[in-house]
């Protein structure tokens, strides 16, 4: 009897490991087809090479991205490694594209000392203010003068076939200016703030009633 479950046992262990291993070559096919499918997808060729799986062509999003901004007035530079520079009410942005998206810059907008005490007040106010919808701001590391750049960025989608691409990019555009403002309201409030518990604060064990005065000059 107990070589019968010997063997049962034995049987049903190596119906185990068969059913691990055939389950682990299925994972490590996936992935090889996954790591095929993410190599192609970044194989680098001429964008007019590039095709769609309906073979049609990629969206042209810097071509569509410079026609609307010439649209709204504007005198947009498409530069060699397919960006694009622009100036728009006074600030300069930049734009980089892929596939249907873009990606809008506002570089260097302000900046800030690394040892300024005012830091962590002007951090907790662009951590608020990237709780909204719309652009991110994102400081960069110091540069050799020690100065941390401010800097804000939004990515958004294009496709020829909106009708609203002019009203959508303007008002995209316009959204960075609300991005900056929303900041410098949020630290005017964190710096009110700040000093009214200052002034409120008042030292352990020293007594400033009227009273106390009167009786101590007497």
């Amino acid at each position: 009897m107990g070589s019968i479950f010997l063997i049962i046992g034995v049987v049903f262990l190596l119906g185990f490991l068969a059913n691990r291993l055939n389950k682990k070559s299925e994972e490590e096919s996936v992935n090889h087809r996954y790591d095929e499918v993410v190599a192609n997808m970044y194989d680098t060729k001429n964008n007019d090479e590039m095709k769609q799986d309906n073979g049609t062509p990629t969206p042209d999003t810097q071509g569509l991205m410079f026609d609307t901004l010439s649209r709204l007035g504007c005198q947009p530079t498409a530069n060699d490694d397919g960006t694009i520079s622009v100036q728009y009410q006074g600030e300069n942005f930049h734009m980089e594209f892929g596939g249907m998206y873009a990606r809008v810059w506002d570089p260097m907008w302000a900046g800030i000392k690394a040892d300024d005490p005012e830091l962590p007040k002007v951090r907790e106010a662009i951590n608020a203010a990237n709780y909204n919808f719309g652009p991110t701001v994102v400081l960069t590391a110091p540069d050799e003068e020690g100065v941390i750049g401010f800097h804000s960025r939004r990515d958004i989608l294009l496709h020829p076939a909106c009708p609203d691409n002019v009203p959508y990019v303007k008002a995209v555009l316009d959204s960075f200016f609300d991005a900056k403002e929303q900041v410098r309201s949020n630290y005017q409030q964190i710096n009110a703030k700040q000093m009214e518990r200052q002034k409120n604060r008042r030292p352990v064990g020293f007594t400033t009633t009227h009273k106390s005065l009167i009786t101590e000059d007497k």
